[in-house]
C-alpha cells in the first residue's frame, strides 16, 4: 500500500512540475540590434543656466590655487605589532595564547634577532703609525 501511495505522489509532482514549466518557443524571431542616436551629454550655453552677474562673477573670481590652504602635519608612528620581537624560550607558549593570529611568527626565524652568540667584546685591530 505505502509503494503505491509514494508512486502516486511521484506522479503527481513531476505532471505538476511539468505543467508548470513555460511552454517551449517555437518559431524564435532574429533579434536585430536597434541602432540609437548618442546622448549629447553637452552643457551648451551656460548664459542659459546662468544670470549675467553669476557669470561674470565666475569669470573674474579669485584663482583657486591662489586661495588655497596647505595643511601639513607629522605624526609619531606607532610601532607595528609584527615589529614586536616575539619572546623566546618557555615565554613562547603564554605569547602563542595571547596572540593566536601572530602565532604563525614563532615558527619563523626573527630576521631582526641579535646573532647567536657572546657579544663581540674584542675590539678589531686598528692599523696605527707610531706607538
Amino acid at each position: 500500500m505505502k509503494p503505491r501511495l509514494g508512486l502516486t505522489l511521484l506522479l503527481g509532482l513531476a505532471a505538476g512540475a511539468q505543467a508548470a514549466d513555460p511552454p517551449a518557443p517555437t518559431a524564435a524571431k532574429p533579434m536585430t540590434p536597434t541602432v540609437r542616436e548618442p546622448l549629447n551629454l553637452r552643457i551648451g550655453d551656460i548664459r542659459k543656466y546662468m544670470m549675467p552677474n553669476e557669470y561674470r562673477a565666475a569669470l573674474n573670481g579669485p584663482d583657486a590655487d591662489k586661495t588655497t590652504v596647505v595643511v601639513q602635519g607629522d605624526r609619531p608612528l606607532l610601532p607595528m605589532q609584527s615589529l614586536k620581537p616575539v619572546p623566546a624560550g618557555l615565554m613562547t607558549y603564554p605569547w602563542l595564547v595571547m596572540h593566536p593570529l601572530q602565532s604563525w611568527r614563532a615558527l619563523l626565524p626573527d630576521l631582526r634577532a641579535a646573532p647567536p652568540g657572546p657579544p663581540d667584546v674584542v675590539p678589531p685591530p686598528v692599523f696605527r703609525w707610531g706607538p
